[in-house]
């Protein structure tokens, strides 16, 4: 996935500001009966101007009030789903270099406390958190368990039909080669490449628990003023 430089001049960040809190209450809601099909439920930033075919990074004083929104629908995505009839991981996908990419995924997995990992290539190799570049007021790196990961460009062999000549020229550019098979019938070579890191991320117990006890006393506020 390609994303431009952020090279356009932007308007009116107040107005652009305001989009963030638009996006975040969109999105506060999510659809917890996609699991019961076996489709993963998910937000990206859908955010104009840099949202677009062609995306953008944003600032990064921007991305990170982005990430504080995030940070919140973690919150609000997890008590909703944990109150659902499905077993579900709940992950951040956090892209290093093209963090436009980011979003918030729910998986469906078979039983509680299972962890999909099938979205991306684990990467073996050592590599810091760039804590400095995300960190913000809300976000806290230390509040999730982090794995690491390639995005990649993938191209398979069958499915998208190459010819000799195409393998050999994605060879040649630097594509790693692997066999996959969903079942005995369906063998074919899948190419890929990294072209960024991804950090995903899952609370962890503690915060979790922190949580829970928070919006358990919220909602006692809410009951005590509702009988005064």
């Amino acid at each position: 996935m390609k994303v431009f430089a952020n090279r356009k001049k932007i308007r009116g960040w107040r107005h652009q500001i305001k989009k963030i809190e638009n996006w975040y209450l969109a999105n506060s809601t999510p659809n917890t009966d996609k699991l019961s099909c076996w489709i993963d439920e998910y937000v990206k930033i859908w955010i104009d101007p840099w949202y677009r075919l062609e995306k953008r990074n944003q600032p990064l004083w921007y991305f990170r009030l982005i990430l504080d929104k995030l940070t919140n629908l973690y919150d609000l995505w997890n008590k909703e789903f944990s109150n659902g009839d499905y077993p579900y991981d709940l992950q951040i996908w956090l892209f290093e270099i093209n963090y436009i990419e980011s979003e918030l995924v729910s998986a469906r997995v078979d039983n509680n406390n299972d962890k999909r990992t099938n979205f991306f290539i684990k990467c073996e190799s050592e590599r810091t958190f760039p804590v400095d570049k995300f960190n913000s007021k809300k976000f806290k790196f230390s509040d999730f368990d982090w794995s690491l990961n390639y995005a990649t460009r993938n191209y398979y062999e069958k499915s998208d039909n190459l010819s000799e000549l195409e393998i050999k020229n994605l060879l040649k550019s630097g594509f790693n080669q692997e066999v996959i098979s969903k079942d005995a019938d369906n063998v074919e070579r899948l190419f890929w490449k990294p072209y960024d890191y991804v950090w995903i991320g899952r609370k962890n117990i503690k915060m979790e628990a922190s949580n829970r006890l928070l919006y358990d006393d919220k909602e006692l506020q809410n009951k005590s003023r509702r009988i005064s």
